[in-house]
């Protein structure tokens, strides 16, 4: 295959202008175009990584899932059906990826802790964990901390499923038939899944927010 397909630092962002169509990219790309894979990963890389990040909670494992996901797609572009949204097909590429990390995980028990106040590195950009608050005060970026803290905590605690349909939603915006399409389930399913997936939240967040 010549030279690694991504080459790029989680969080990048797609030059200004100049880019053709998705679809030209994929095409280009399928008949070995390394540049237009190169573009494709700069405009879909910080969504990939940060689904990576929710479903791992760990930055640097987020950032390799994330390099192995962008690898994967490159391999099987030529299986890719251009009915699905190519961001449909690479979260369901990361989400795949992330539970085989985190059964890697279990089979060894490792315990997974993160630090929550750095920033995780992201190229041009770091990614923040924080919560975007308005306010300059420490006071209120402290409590903004605190909160994504528990946030995150308690993702890490829900099962799989239920994170995966709550990050999916809640945290990344895609829409319900796109989560049916990742899941492969009917539309009604993700909606059932993701109300008991909220609730599930809910009790664990009880109290702490």
């Amino acid at each position: 295959m010549g030279r690694d397909p991504v080459s790029h630092q989680p969080g990048g962002q797609a030059p200004p202008g100049g880019d053709p169509g998705e679809a030209t990219l994929i095409d280009q790309a399928r008949r070995g175009d390394l540049g237009a894979f190169d573009r494709l990963v700069l405009r879909h890389q910080r969504m990939v990584f940060s689904v990576a990040l929710r479903m791992l909670g760990d930055g640097h494992e987020a950032e390799e899932v994330a390099q192995d996901a962008f690898v994967r797609a490159f391999r099987s572009l030529g299986a890719f059906r251009q009915e699905a949204k190519l961001s449909t097909w690479l979260v369901s590429i990361t989400m795949n990826l992330c539970r085989n990390r985190r059964r890697w995980w279990a089979r060894r028990r490792r315990l997974i802790a993160v630090s929550l106040d750095d920033p995780v590195a992201g190229g041009e950009g770091d990614i923040a964990r924080e919560v975007a608050d308005p306010s300059p005060t420490p006071v209120h970026a402290a409590a903004a901390r605190e909160q994504q803290r528990f946030v995150l905590e308690a993702l890490q605690s829900l099962d799989a499923a239920s994170r995966t349909i709550v990050i999916l939603r809640d945290l990344q915006g895609h829409s319900y038939e796109e989560i049916a399409q990742v899941l492969r389930c009917r539309v009604g399913t993700v909606k059932s899944r993701l109300n008991r997936a909220r609730l599930r939240l809910r009790a664990l967040l009880d109290g702490k927010l």
